[in-house]
């Protein structure tokens, strides 16, 4: 629940809304290049920074800005990064047949964790974050008998330190289940406007950018009812996501650093914005790693920083990749960057693959303040490798055409390794439709499937894309927008939608040659797809009347993929009217499920409507899938153990399956159901 406007903490919110809306409108950088705002077409290969090759990038940037200050013109709009929210194989399933069973974090790949608002090591212990208490963020672990009663243990508070707001992004447990690691977001002190002659007039000026902050907190669970806060790491940024693997977790952070010569006033001589200049070091640019007593030593140096020469932008975004030892006290950080914002990560046990773009990108005003991309837009791909001592180092580097959609939960999903290539689907279109008017105004946008490989010579090379000469059918129809994308193996799946949801089934068995093996039309669409065998596909998304394609309520569908040329839709039920919304449209994590022999087990938090708009309320909705006979069943919602207490919004809901229960997260505290 989002605090009270005209709270302490709800003005805190507020302010903070308002420096990231700033940031991320004018304050972020721009591409730079040609007159059209597009860059350098040059290779999106990175190279290590090498002493004083940083500084010298840092003064370009900076001369380049203050001329285009100078002559008038604006700088190209648009922020490299994309604003990020903060997000399966039966990954999120355990063992089937003790007593014990339990769930774990829905996740995109097998053996490769993301946090979550709630974990259990053992299926009776359960360690889950609050964020709603009034005087901030709590960690709360729990017990869990074998009848399903649930006794607190312990409640500690996850330290703010000099932050002036706080959100834990979730926790993750290490190895052994004995200590966790908390990942946050937030913003500290004042420190003045990034909009210094960047922004137009109307944006408030004066000191109203707050410092973003990742902090990273371990504590030690050894003893449920006395677990003990530990090292606590802070430095600059904003976490755009992170994965565990293993021991080991890595954090992939963006830091917009400000400059002297940025900040002076607009009467400043030539001379003096020169001057600013060149007192300017690389080091500046680099994220600081802040002490509990307000100290700030560097988190990397120059020579741990990748550069992309080909980089034309006039942004100076930092990428930062932190991998942290779970096992280590002090949590044992190391930190490598590259210059250049991230859009999204994606993670195996052995590859880390983070997207940027050196394109501009802007806010369209004339469609309800949509994000809108470049018609010429290409992404870079760059990738890099997980050593078993969590070393980071540098693989290769590649481009696709097109953009990742439009929302920050699912870019990852686009993105996934298998046999040592990687397949990417992305989308040519510059901004999305609202209505169906919109969609029939507008050409046709496919998405594109590039498969990629790197090389000896440290590129990603494609070695097919889709459509192509010889298989042009388009991933979509004409007004279509790409909604659900999952790849499973040697298959990928792909849904689009208008009116109807077709559910295009790829084979890319042979990786030079991907192609279209089916197609399936059904009302509505998936937003997110979830294999729950080599049989059958999960969908959940969005019911729609097939003449006007007017959303309706959640849809789940279950579809048997068995035979690629002919999928078809087996079962599907639908939840509420239009509005309704479930856990997954909210988190990535919005949904648990636990194998119990042939029967799938699932669970999500529903939040409900009738017709038109009324009656409103949430609930848990449970579900049961037959992987054998290919049904699907759902069981009465489950109305809140205390409907008093305000839900909030589903990202702060989850639900677990433990010892024949299902455990629910609703307004910061956990309710336990039979099944």
């Amino acid at each position: 629940m989002f605090p009270s406007p005209m709270s302490p903490r709800g003005r805190m919110f507020l302010s903070a809304a308002l420096a990231f809306a700033l940031l991320a409108g004018c304050g972020g950088g721009s591409s730079g290049g040609d007159a059209g705002g597009n860059p350098d077409r040059g290779t999106a290969a990175l190279k290590v920074s090498q002493p004083g090759e940083l500084t010298a990038y840092v003064q370009r940037v900076l001369r380049a800005r203050a001329a285009a200050r100078q002559s008038g013109a604006p700088l190209p709009g648009g922020a490299v990064g994309a604003p990020s929210v903060v997000p399966v194989p039966a990954a999120g399933a355990a063992p089937t047949t003790a007593s014990t069973a339990f769930s774990r974090s829905l996740t995109q790949e097998r053996d490769v964790d993301e946090p979550d608002l709630v974990k259990t090591a053992d299926g009776t212990t359960l360690v889950h974050l609050d964020a709603h208490d009034a005087a901030g963020p709590l960690l709360r672990v729990t017990a869990r008998a074998a009848g399903g009663t649930l006794t607190e243990r312990a409640a500690v508070a996850v330290t703010r330190g000099d932050a002036a707001f706080i959100s834990p992004r979730g926790l993750v447990l290490a190895p052994g289940g004995q200590a966790l690691a908390v990942a946050s977001d937030g913003w500290s002190e004042l420190v003045g406007n990034p909009c210094v002659d960047l922004c137009p007039l109307a944006l408030l000026p004066g000191p109203i950018w707050l410092r973003g902050l990742v902090a990273v907190e371990r504590f030690d669970v050894a003893d449920p009812a006395r677990p003990a806060a530990g090292a606590r790491l802070q430095f600059d940024g904003r976490l755009v996501d992170a994965r565990q693997v293993g021991a080991f977790l890595v954090l992939v952070s963006e830091y917009q650093p400000r400059f002297a010569a940025d900040q002076l006033p607009a009467a400043a001589t030539a001379a003096e914005v020169e001057a600013a200049i060149a007192a300017t070091r690389g080091t500046d640019a680099l994220p600081r790693l802040r002490g509990p007593g307000g100290g700030a030593t560097a988190l990397m140096a120059e020579t741990d920083c990748w550069v992309q020469p080909a980089n034309a932008s006039h942004a100076l975004s930092i990428t930062t990749l932190t991998v942290v030892d779970l096992r280590a006290a002090d949590l044992a950080p190391a930190s490598r960057c590259f210059i250049g914002g991230t859009e999204a990560m994606y993670m195996t046990p052995q590859s880390l693959y983070l997207a940027s773009t050196r394109w501009a990108y802007s806010v369209d005003a004339a469609s309800g303040n949509a994000l809108r991309y470049p018609d010429t837009m290409r992404t870079d791909l760059h990738k890099f490798a997980l050593g078993a001592d969590g070393r980071i180092d540098y693989r290769a580097s590649g481009e696709i055409e097109g953009h990742l959609g439009w929302d920050a939960q699912r870019k990852s999903y686009r993105l996934s390794e298998h046999g040592g290539m990687l397949r990417a689907l992305s989308f040519t279109g510059p901004i999305g439709w609202f209505t169906l008017a919109d969609a029939a105004a507008t050409p046709p946008s496919p998405a594109t499937l590039t498969v990629l490989r790197d090389n000896a010579a440290g590129r990603l090379e494609t070695q097919a894309r889709l459509p192509n000469a010889r298989r042009p059918e388009a991933l979509g129809k004409p007004g279509e927008q790409i909604h659900g994308v999952r790849f499973a193996g040697t298959r990928g799946y792909v849904v689009t939608f208008r009116q109807v949801d077709p559910l295009y089934v790829l084979d890319l068995a042979d990786a030079a040659d991907p192609r279209i093996a089916g197609v399936l039309e059904a009302p509505g669409f998936s937003d997110h797809l979830v294999p729950l065998s080599d049989r059958w596909l999960l969908g959940v998304g969005k019911d729609a009347d097939a003449a006007s394609g007017r959303t309706r309520g959640v849809k789940i569908s279950l579809f048997d993929v068995t035979d690629a040329a002919r999928p078809r839709e087996a079962a599907s039920r639908v939840f509420g009217d239009a509005g309704s919304t479930s856990g997954l449209d909210a988190s990535r994590q919005g949904l648990a499920m636990l194998a119990q022999g042939p029967v799938m087990r699932l669970s999500t938090p529903l939040f409900l409507f009738d017709a038109s708009f009324t009656n409103p309320r949430d609930g848990l909705q449970r579900l049961e899938v037959d992987l054998a006979a290919g049904t699907l069943n759902a069981k009465p919602l489950l109305p809140p153990a205390d409907a008093a207490a305000t839900a909030g919004n589903l990202s702060q809901q989850r639900s677990v399956f433990a010892g024949g229960q299902v455990v629910w997260l609703r307004a910061g505290r956990l309710s336990s159901f039979g099944w």
